[in-house]
């Protein structure tokens, strides 16, 4: 596992130096490796790979194999890590930190770290952590949905808020890059939930085996592949039922054989191409 520094972070700690803000810089570079180290430990704790630790001004991302593919209940327990050992760190430096000249940073600035990961909108670890407790009634397309419109809703609250602050007077555009930042997370979460499911072809039989909360979904042989695609989730198993015009049952199909169609037979194919 390697650290990689963004250059946006290299050069806004070197602003942050040379304003005499050193400090500051200090204590959010630790803060912020701190917090994805957390991650990191927790994804290694379940075997994920971790491939890189990157570092942004506003955060950073535990660059993993996609753990999606794992279900919902190890991807949330790896979403929390970060925010709790934000949390655990001011709490430290709040009750033993007296006397240590960096306290009341290191306190302020992982307080703001741990509530502000917390907000359900992705990218933030808030987002993962919603979108895997909505699982259970959702698929994983549709939680990521809801997430990523939260993600830019606020987004764009933070960009307007900091051409309120400019119209004042203020010469203060941090609140533009962490928008931008914001934004172009959820885009990227946006795109990679649509190909979810194809990491889950060689491993849904063994997750049946280890009792996987289990769907059903009633389809008709019209209907499209793609509408199925859309409703399969890493955090269960889907049983798909297939019915005729006249509502009489065909044949069960699994998640497995959806993936074969989609590969096969394309995107826009039927049910009944495969049955």
């Amino acid at each position: 596992m390697r650290i990689k520094i963004n250059i946006s972070f290299i050069l806004f700690l070197f602003i942050s130096i040379y304003l005499g803000f050193w400090q500051n810089a200090l204590v959010i570079f630790f803060s912020v490796l701190l917090h994805e180290l957390g991650h990191s430990f927790i994804a290694k704790l379940f075997h994920i790979q971790v491939l890189e630790i990157q570092l942004f001004p506003f955060g950073g991302v535990a660059v993993t194999e996609n753990i999606a593919k794992y279900g919902g209940r190890i991807e949330l327990v790896v979403a929390l890590a970060g925010p709790f050992v934000s949390m655990l760190t001011a709490l430290a430096f709040n009750f033993f930190g007296e006397g240590f000249v960096l306290s009341s940073i290191i306190l302020k600035y992982n307080t703001a770290l741990f509530l502000f990961n917390l907000v359900p909108a992705l990218p933030l670890d808030g987002g993962s952590i919603m979108r895997n407790m909505l699982l259970s009634k959702y698929s994983y397309k549709n939680a990521t949905r809801y997430m990523t419109r939260s993600g830019k809703i606020l987004a764009i609250a933070i960009a307007l808020y900091n051409i309120t602050i400019l119209i004042k007077g203020e010469t203060n555009i941090a609140y533009i890059v962490a928008a931008l930042f914001i934004f172009a997370g959820a885009l990227k979460e946006e795109k990679n939930c649509s190909y979810i499911y194809l990491l889950n072809r060689n491993n849904k039989k063994e997750r049946q085996l280890q009792g996987f909360p289990t769907r059903q979904l009633n389809v008709s042989r019209e209907t499209n592949i793609r509408s199925v695609v859309d409703q399969l989730s890493p955090g269960n198993v889907c049983k798909i039922m297939v019915y005729d015009e006249k509502g009489n049952f065909k044949k069960e199909l699994c998640e497995a054989d959806i993936m074969d169609g989609f590969l096969k037979f394309g995107y826009y194919a039927k049910i009944k191409d495969i049955v």
